[in-house]
């Protein structure tokens, strides 16, 4: 026997599992022909016995074993001795050829695949030519020769020397299949209990009931494979039977169909996880559930004895069984009631969402028109100012003629946004006739006007209006912090382009407000400290880029362009 890519490392049993397998079949053959019966050739079930525990693929065969377990083996050992016979055979042959059958599906290569089937075929004929006439003298081989059938047979062993086969993978899950082993022994039972009843109940020879038994057992698995995997367009019995696994009488890709239609009825996390868990209800094996999402709670059916949870976060769901449920219908109705939840909490998500963004544009709006009112008690502070200092009467009168009703159509302006918060002032003023009135609000607040018009353009009243007494108001604020500061406010336009700026010759903004200046709202002693978060903001929904050009000692300067 050849061996690939084995590790020297390993016993020689390891690398040469077929030498086990084969010394323990022809062991099997001594006892199976006859030898049970013997005393001296019995207790080669003992070297029988500890080939088999070297060779099979669940335990290590290096490992050792401690006193209790080399105990029970042994316990095991002598029992199974005592009792040896053809009917002890029959079942240890049958295990054997379902451990090699579970076995066949893990090998890799043909050509090993092809060496354990050969010993598979070996304890076949083994059972048949062997230990079944054993069990009943009615049982004859005849014409058959058993006798040289079993002088000749064990030659197929040194056949089976040739086979390579690689050492033995006794991990979990990776070494045995246990649903296609037991398949293989029912099938063995069937055909020799089948073979047995042609013999006993039909009255024919043995060798004729072998073949009519063989011709059945074919036929079945025949029509049997068909059904399973048909050509005619069905989907078969396995495709039935994958369904009915999977799905438990509610198959997954309906349940799948019945939430999102549900989820587009129900726009409410919590009804809809009424809405759904209902469809329960239809189920034979189901007889009630209970559900509760926060502080939400509701139910259908009758408790039982017989219920499974289901707990994520704030929900929690109980289905209540009309029996107790197997392992497999747990497993099912868990991935059932998981899908939901999943649902409802991608709905309740989405709902908070939606309440976020509302509250955050009632802020939003709010904020803005705080900063927006606090602006405009500033021009009307102002005003009464100027008009309670001595003067000419009719320049005072003249100047409240002017303002107050610019005054007034900010103040509606700002009412029109807490009646219309989602709706924003989209009126346009000439860029020349905006300067003008901005020059005579701060007519006497000791400023300096720059200009550059090349040509006109149309301006959003609402938003240069907002930030240019934003930016004003604090160069003025700043001013009494600081004596003899010089501001300049500038316009340029150049064609349909317009470019507003604000320059004052004072202190920079401190390094740590420079990086979320625009961005959120910051600290400030002397204000809301959301004036320029919000003005950036309105910038920015408008189509302009409001930004700290300058920050230098003697030079700051915020200017408004349009973004490219």
């Amino acid at each position: 026997m050849n061996t690939t890519d084995t590790p020297i490392s390993l016993p020689w049993w390891s690398r040469r599992p077929h030498f086990l397998l084969a010394g323990h079949l022809l062991l099997l053959h001594a006892l199976a022909f006859g030898g049970w019966k013997l005393p001296d050739v019995r207790i080669l079930w003992f070297v029988a016995l500890g080939l088999f525990l070297i060779w099979q693929p669940f335990v290590a065969g290096e490992r050792r074993m401690n006193l209790r377990q080399g105990g029970v083996v042994l316990g095991i050992a002598l029992a199974s001795t005592w009792l040896l016979g053809p009917w002890l055979m029959l079942i240890w042959c049958g295990a054997l050829a379902a451990v090699i059958g579970g076995r066949v599906l893990w090998t890799s290569q043909r050509i090993e695949r092809a060496g354990y089937l050969l010993a598979f075929g070996y304890l076949v004929c083994l059972i048949i030519f062997g230990v079944v006439p054993e069990i009943s003298p009615t049982v004859v081989l005849a014409p058959l020769p058993r006798d040289a059938i079993a002088r000749y047979m064990p030659v197929l062993l040194l056949v089976l020397l040739l086979f390579p086969a690689h050492p033995l993978r006794r991990q979990a899950g990776d070494a045995f299949d246990l649903f296609y082993g037991m398949l293989v022994f029912l099938a063995l039972a069937v055909f020799v209990l089948g073979a047995l009843a042609f013999t006993l109940v039909g009255g024919v020879s043995y060798v004729e009931a072998l073949a009519k038994t063989s011709l059945t057992i074919a036929a079945a698995l025949l029509v049997l494979a068909w059904a399973w995997n048909p050509r005619g367009g069905f989907s078969g019995v396995g495709s039935a039977l994958s369904r009915y696994l999977l799905s438990v009488g509610l198959p997954l890709e309906q349940w799948l169909i019945h939430l999102a239609e549900t989820s587009e009825r129900e726009t409410h996390p919590v009804r809809f996880l009424a809405a759904a868990l209902e469809q329960l209800d239809r189920m034979p094996w189901v007889v009630g559930c209970r559900w509760q999402a926060g502080a939400e709670t509701g139910e259908f059916g009758t408790p039982s004895a017989h219920s499974q949870d289901y707990r994520r976060n704030d929900v929690a769901l109980t289905v209540f069984f009309r029996y107790a449920p197997s392992p497999a219908m747990c497993w099912h109705v868990e991935w059932l009631l998981r899908l939901a939840t999943e649902f409802y909490l991608v709905k309740f998500q989405t709902h908070e969402l939606q309440r976020m963004g509302y509250l955050q544009a009632v802020y939003e709006t709010g904020a803005r028109v705080t900063h927006d009112v606090k602006n405009l008690l500033q021009s009307l502070q102002t005003l009464c100012y100027a008009a309670a200092q001595p003067g000419d009467p009719a320049a005072v009168a003249q100047l409240l003629a002017r303002q107050l009703p610019q005054i007034a159509e900010r103040l509606k302006s700002t009412l029109d946004k807490l009646q219309r918060p989602q709706t924003e002032d989209t009126r346009t003023i000439s860029a020349a006739a905006w300067w003008d009135r901005l020059q005579e609000r701060h007519a006497g607040d000791s400023l300096t006007w720059e200009e550059e018009l090349h040509g006109d353009a149309e301006l959003p009243s609402a938003l240069f209006d907002s930030i240019a007494e934003n930016l004003l108001q604090n160069a003025l604020t700043k001013r009494q912090r600081e004596s003899g500061l010089e501001i300049s406010v500038k316009l340029a336009v150049d064609r349909n382009r317009a470019r507003f700026s604000v320059h004052d010759n004072g202190q920079p903004v401190a390094p740590g407000l420079v990086e979320s200046l625009l961005q959120a709202p910051v600290q400030s002693a002397y204000g809301l400290g959301i004036g320029l978060y919000h003005a950036a903001r309105q910038a920015e929904e408008t189509g302009y880029s409001l930004r700290l050009a300058e920050n230098q000692p003697g030079a700051v300067c915020f200017t408004l362009t349009p973004r490219s």
